[in-house]
């Protein structure tokens, strides 16, 4: 949703990368995937990767700069020996430094799909430039005094996950949904190797609503999804409520929160930056424990900020230029 003066979607790709793809000092290579962080001993010296099915190493004269994301860093951290110790060795990866951070403080936005409502009539066809999300609110639940915990997002999507359906009922194409978000989630999951083979996916644990505050926040957040969506304003263009439907109890409004929670796709804090125990990067980015690393993506936010990542992430590029002195 970057959008340029001339109408059109910027993404970081089309912003950053293609008007410097003529610089000597810049290669890129596509469908390259980094298998490993080379180490001669705590000594970063490069990168192993794939390129059409044969392994090379490319070697760092200075240092290393992951962007790998909120789940691929930590991945790759961990697949070359940095994190905890012991469970390094229990897949069988010598462990180079024991940085127990790795991989821990995993959090995301919990986005409910969600409150449903049956349109009047056909919906409307969506320009070619819709992401078909053309609001949103940003609100606090009251449940504490942490401010701004909830956003409610406006979907021209029948957008409900399969487990809530079986429940409430499917709703039917023409229908427009109110996605309640957790936008500060107090929960911490985590995510971890499933072998030392770099092709299996992680495991990730995102432990979402693992708190009595957070289930509470979601609650709420569906309740004024559905108030809003009751009111006058929406006469118009609303026939009726489809999910929880009108007579839904409180135990069917939780139980929606169970069944209709998920990722929002903006997952962070597997590097977290600080200076703790549990701190993977420091304040200037660089990998503790060891040397000519560092990480520059959502995983070192030790926390989610309330909007999607992807500017705050664009922040953390852009500081990570200065440090580097590029």
């Amino acid at each position: 949703m970057n959008i340029a003066a001339d109408g059109t979607r910027v993404n970081s790709a089309r912003a950053f990368l293609r008007p410097n793809l003529g610089r000597k000092n810049l290669t890129l290579l596509l469908n390259t995937p980094v298998t490993k962080v080379a180490f001669a001993g705590i000594r970063c010296t490069g990168v192993e990767l794939v390129i059409e099915g044969k392994p090379w190493t490319i070697g760092a004269a200075r240092e290393v700069v992951l962007s790998a994301g909120g789940v691929g860093s930590a991945k790759l951290l961990m697949l070359s020996g940095v994190g905890e110790a012991a469970a390094l060795r229990s897949v069988g990866i010598a462990p180079v430094v024991d940085l127990p951070g790795v991989g821990r403080n995993y959090h995301d936005h919990v986005l409910l799909s969600g409150v449903a409502f049956a349109y009047k009539g056909k919906m409307p066809d969506r320009p070619a430039d819709s992401n078909a999300v053309e609001a949103e609110a940003h609100l606090s639940s009251g449940i504490d005094q942490g401010g701004v915990d909830i956003a409610l997002v406006l979907e021209q999507l029948p957008a409900v996950t399969p487990e809530a359906a079986a429940k409430f009922g499917a709703p039917p194409p023409n229908t427009f949904v109110i996605a309640p978000a957790l936008v500060r989630p107090e929960s911490r999951g985590s995510i971890r190797l499933a072998s030392a083979n770099w092709r299996d996916p992680i495991v990730i644990d995102g432990n979402y609503l693992g708190t009595d505050r957070d289930m509470n926040v979601i609650v709420r957040g569906i309740e004024l999804a559905r108030e809003l969506g009751s009111q006058n304003a929406f006469d118009g263009v609303r026939a009726r409520e489809l999910v929880p439907g009108p007579q839904a109890t409180g135990d069917d409004i939780r139980e929606l929160a169970r069944l209709a929670s998920a990722s929002f796709g903006h997952p962070v804090g597997t590097c977290k930056i600080g200076t703790d125990e549990m701190a993977v990067v420091d304040p200037e980015l660089r990998v503790r424990g060891v040397q000519n690393l560092r990480v520059a993506d959502s995983s070192v936010m030790p926390h989610v900020p309330t909007a999607p990542t992807n500017a705050a992430s664009f922040m953390i590029g852009g500081r990570a230029a200065i440090l580097l002195g590029a």
